[in-house]
């Protein structure tokens, strides 16, 4: 009896922390790459090289055109073996972002020989080139998701995520909780 006692306030604890770090994400949302504290509204920031941070809230990702794929996944199930399904993902592609942010087009060289760092809440990154954003088939499936089958990411993937859907194994590259985008030259 003891023992449930200790487990009951263990998880009451757990979820009062749980319940705080909530509210206070809600109001001060941080990232590994801010240097000071963000706007509220921020979701999104874009750096480009040799610019002050852009920042982005879901409302100004919403007026920009929308793209949705639908992409099938494999479910592994206890006993059945796995269950094909198809989940459809929305957002604005990644290259739009950039591209309405200022960065280069193909006529600058520098552009040409830059990377993309998507970077996740919890510090997690992922590196595109600019060679598959804008110049192969990948750019048209890596996209900057802020709903998946219709309905706003949850807390766990959101509210945006990166997902690159052109990858054999898309896992790498996904990106939960995007919080900015660094470009950076090589």
């Amino acid at each position: 009896m003891k023992s449930v006692r200790r487990s009951s306030r263990l998880v009451d604890s757990f979820l009062s922390g749980v319940a705080l770090a909530l509210l206070l994400g809600a109001s001060a949302w941080a990232c590994p790459t801010d240097a000071e504290p963000r706007a509220a509204g921020t979701v999104l920031t874009v750096q480009l090289p040799g610019q002050k941070p852009q920042s982005l809230s879901l409302a100004a990702l919403a007026a920009w055109p929308q793209t949705t794929l639908t992409q099938r996944q494999s479910v592994a199930s206890s006993g059945s073996g796995t269950t094909d399904r198809a989940v459809m993902y929305s957002g604005v592609l990644l290259r739009d972002v950039l591209t309405a942010s200022g960065f280069a087009s193909a006529t600058d060289r520098s552009a040409r020989t830059s990377i993309v760092e998507a970077v996740a809440s919890d510090g997690y990154r992922a590196v595109l080139s600019w060679g598959e954003l804008f110049n192969s088939p990948l750019g048209d499936q890596a996209v900057v998701i802020s709903a998946q089958d219709g309905k706003p990411l949850d807390a766990v993937a959101g509210p945006l995520a990166l997902r690159s859907l052109a990858d054999l194994r898309p896992g790498p590259r996904h990106v939960r909780n995007l919080c900015a985008l660094v470009v950076r030259g090589l």
